[in-house]
């Protein structure tokens, strides 16, 4: 019962001196690397710096114990923090005090929504972001992300509706650029390159943020007109249940929903990702949403703001070495560390905001998925238009209403191809008792008295009128009289529906009437069982028009044999076998 309640406790099996030495060594990577990116992260979603270093303190302790992943790394996210950015901008100014108290209350809900479709068995939800979604989301995230970081990067801060009108009005106002901030920005950008180029083990971040805060106290940086953080609160803020301001709940429910669905999104993306056969336990959605939705509600309590794993973070926990959650724990006891010892530190050596912006441009830009995109314009047209939509939605008029959009486009996609879906005929091998798709084999033989065609979807409301038009547009091929039988290879048919079982009735008529046979061949049993329950349908297929290969529909129709439709007619010996 206690490993059912807290799964991180079974890593803890067989635990030896060896593992916590590479648990805490990944840990002490892994804290180095949170430092400067939750920092950076808070400022991102528009907050005080703190509340970045907070939310890498307590959610990640409560995830290491209810979590069923050791390869994930959770913290501050850059997508969260834009979304956070753009959610609540329009409620409040980012800085002020309602604008801080909105985001806790957001943190608060976003973990109450993801522990409640983890209680409600709601991991499924995953399943409804496609692909070429999340790419043309997460790519165009990315440039939002260092589009906000440009006013910082040059010191000169505009009004834009979006990140290409914020570009441009950054250009034409070239003049105005700060010089001292630019030259920090370029320098710390160079640095950052150069690390991860050359040196990619080296902890560039931190050694860029302690370095710089070292030059920024000892030359006055923010009297020379360099925008600084000074302040940084020491300490843990006091465990305090936030209260929702029931007037702005209406509006902080879509971003909550946001917000929840793409952390649970990303989260098990990762997951999945670095699955392996090897791995001893395999990760499990409903308990992945629990743990993230418990770890959101704590960090909540401790004014920090919401939490997923994060792409680069967990390859660098793998890279380490990190075998359990105990790393997690290590990285949160550093972090802490530093906000009880460290933080006084910001009053006489500013951070100068172009380095965190830096931090944060370097980090997202492999969010910006170029290779996936030209592959899946090779690869699929349609999935790649998905892609495109979704991108330019989310650059023109915001992350909710690009990712809102691309789910839109991809589930209509998805009708789409389940009423229209894939439907050939088949014609005889030369030489081999196969059928095949005419039109991918030369050497194939079609016969004019006997239409054979396959069907690859289950058969339901939406595409019985595809299958009919289909059908007849088939039929209407043959030479008038010449064909006598039809036979549906219906092994691609998972399921059927009643108002399909009433167009095949109106089908095999229509046949019957031309003087053709309907002949139904490799039925799965589940199919098998609803077309025999039908009063209408179950005396005319087990009446020698059901069969379970074609090469044996075929010889009953030219020999009358028909040696092994007993077969096909296993209907009721398990509702439920195929």
């Amino acid at each position: 019962m206690l490993y059912k309640l807290l799964p991180g406790l079974l890593w803890l099996q067989g635990y030896t001196t060896r593992t916590f030495r590479q648990d805490v060594v990944s840990g002490l990577v892994i804290g180095v690397m949170l430092i400067p990116q939750s920092m950076g992260y808070a400022v991102l979603a528009g907050l005080p710096p703190e509340f970045g270093l907070y939310a890498s303190i307590f959610p990640p302790l409560l995830y290491a114990l209810l979590g069923t992943s050791n390869k994930i790394s959770i913290g501050p996210v850059a997508l969260d923090a834009v979304l956070i950015l753009s959610g609540l901008s329009v409620l409040a100014e980012p800085g002020s005090d309602q604008y801080l108290q909105l985001a806790v209350e957001l943190t608060l809900l976003v973990g109450l929504i993801q522990f409640l479709f983890g209680v409600l068995r709601f991991g499924f939800i995953v399943n409804f972001l496609s692909y070429p979604v999340v790419v043309g989301y997460t790519s165009a995230a990315a440039l939002i992300i260092i589009g906000s970081q440009l006013q910082s990067l040059t010191g000169v801060y505009v009004d834009s509706a979006n990140v290409l009108e914020l570009a441009w009005q950054l250009l034409m106002n070239i003049s105005n650029w700060h010089g001292v901030t630019v030259a920090i920005s370029v320098a710390s950008l160079a640095f950052i390159f150069i690390c991860k180029r050359h040196i990619p083990k080296l902890p560039n971040a931190l050694i860029l943020l302690v370095s710089t805060m070292f030059l920024s106290g000892l030359f006055h940086a923010g009297q020379a007109g360099v925008d600084v953080i000074n302040s940084v609160p020491s300490g843990f803020p006091a465990l305090h249940l936030p209260k929702f301001d029931l007037a702005k709940l209406g509006q902080l429910l879509p971003v909550a929903f946001t917000v929840a669905l793409m952390g649970f999104v990303g989260t098990m993306s990762i997951c999945k990702s670095q699955e392996s056969p090897k791995d001893k336990r395999s990760v499990q959605p409903n308990q992945e949403l629990i743990a993230l939705g418990l770890a959101n509600t704590l960090g909540a309590m401790f004014r920090s703001f919401p939490v997923s794993a994060s792409f680069s973070r967990s390859a660098a926990l793998r890279d380490a070495g990190a075998l359990t959650q105990i790393s997690a724990i290590v990285s949160s006891g550093l972090i802490a560390i530093t906000v009880l010892f460290l933080t006084p530190l910001f009053a006489d050596y500013p951070l100068p905001k172009a380095v965190l912006a830096a931090i944060i441009v370097m980090s997202v830009l492999g969010l910006f998925k170029h290779k996936e995109m030209k592959s899946l314009f090779r690869q699929d047209k349609k999935e790649f238009l998905i892609l495109l939509v979704t991108f330019g939605i989310t650059l023109l008029l915001g992350v909710q209403q690009g990712l809102l959009v691309g789910v839109a486009v991809s589930l209509v996609l998805v009708i789409y191809n389940s009423t229209a879906p894939h439907m050939t005929e088949l014609g005889k091998l030369d030489g081999e008792d196969l059928y095949r798709n005419i039109h991918r084999f030369e050497s194939i033989s079609v016969r004019k008295d006997v239409l054979i065609f396959r069907f690859d979807a289950p058969l339901y409301f939406a595409n019985k009128d595809y299958f009919k038009t289909g059908l007849y547009k088939l039929i209407k091929q043959r030479p008038e009289g010449a064909l006598k039988a039809v036979i549906l290879d219906a092994q691609s048919i998972s399921s059927i529906d009643t108002t399909s079982l009433i167009m095949l009735e109106s089908v095999i008529e229509n046949l019957r009437e031309q003087g053709i046979q309907l002949y139904l061949v490799s039925l799965i049993g589940p199919v098998r069982d609803i077309l025999t329950q039908s009063a209408a349908l179950r005396e005319y297929v087990l009446d020698e028009h059901m069969f379970p290969q074609i090469t044996d529909a075929v010889l009953y129709i030219d020999q009358g044999i028909s040696t092994r439709a007993s077969i096909a007619k296993q209907a009721n010996a398990g509702k439920r076998r195929r």
